[in-house]
């Protein structure tokens, strides 16, 4: 319980929904998961490299041995860490869906598959856009903000990604994004963000707007992802 945020357990008579605590879990274990894979590329398990920006599942059989029974520890202690948080929260998903009566495979996007309205998947079909598809890609924005990982959010965001204050700029590389990061992860926008629910949201031609424009999710090549910041 310690890992779920002050608003799950703000106080007594505060009960969140099943569909509230599994997608914060959910958003944590995303976190956890690629951070673990960003740990693993930077390790001496890379081998100069070769895992860098994959999921760990496919080469976790590989260094499983020695993080499962924690032989790793004093080689790789942050490496340890992050895969065992990862292990539990990744166990706590799984119980969790299970309990619901969902899939209890974690799914391809991350994320379980959301019960939406049909007024909700009308809107976004209306703009040719998957109502799923925007639904992972706004998950997976929010738990990069979330995080406060400049990194993670790298992985999220569509390039050029624009910046408005006072003037526009233009970000185009994961170094700019990198550079920029007291500006990007701000803790307004990352109120701005963790204030905002899919349900919610203005959707547009454009993509999703949250807050009062101070963020956008856009679709792109490679599905919906952060696009525009503007900073008021």
């Amino acid at each position: 319980m310690q890992a779920l945020p002050a608003d799950i357990a703000r106080g007594p008579g505060f009960r969140p929904s099943h569909e509230q605590v599994l997608a914060d879990v959910e958003e944590r274990t995303w976190i956890a998961r690629n951070q673990l894979a960003d740990e693993l590329a930077a390790s001496s398990f890379s081998r100069e490299g070769q895992y860098t920006g994959v999921d760990v599942a496919p080469v976790e059989p590989e260094i499983t041995g020695s993080l499962a029974n924690g032989a790793a520890q004093a080689r790789e202690p942050a490496l340890q860490t992050l895969y065992d948080r990862h292990r539990a929260l990744n166990l706590l998903v799984r119980e969790l869906r299970r309990s619901m009566e969902l899939p209890v495979m974690t799914p391809d996007a991350g994320f379980s598959r959301p019960k939406l309205s049909p007024e909700i998947e009308a809107s976004y079909r209306d703009l040719k856009f998957d109502p799923l598809a925007a639904y992972f890609g706004f998950r997976r924005v929010k738990a990069a903000f979330r995080s406060g990982d400049i990194q993670l959010l790298a992985r999220v965001t569509q390039y050029p990604l624009s910046i408005t204050r006072k003037a526009k700029r233009m970000i185009r590389t994961r170094e700019q994004l990198v550079a920029a990061k007291e500006t990007i992860l701000s803790p307004r926008l990352r109120e701005v963000v963790a204030e905002s629910s899919f349900e919610a949201v203005f959707v547009r031609d454009k993509g999703m707007m949250l807050g009062d424009g101070e963020v956008w999710i856009t679709p792109g090549k490679t599905g919906f992802a952060l696009g525009a910041i503007t900073v008021h």
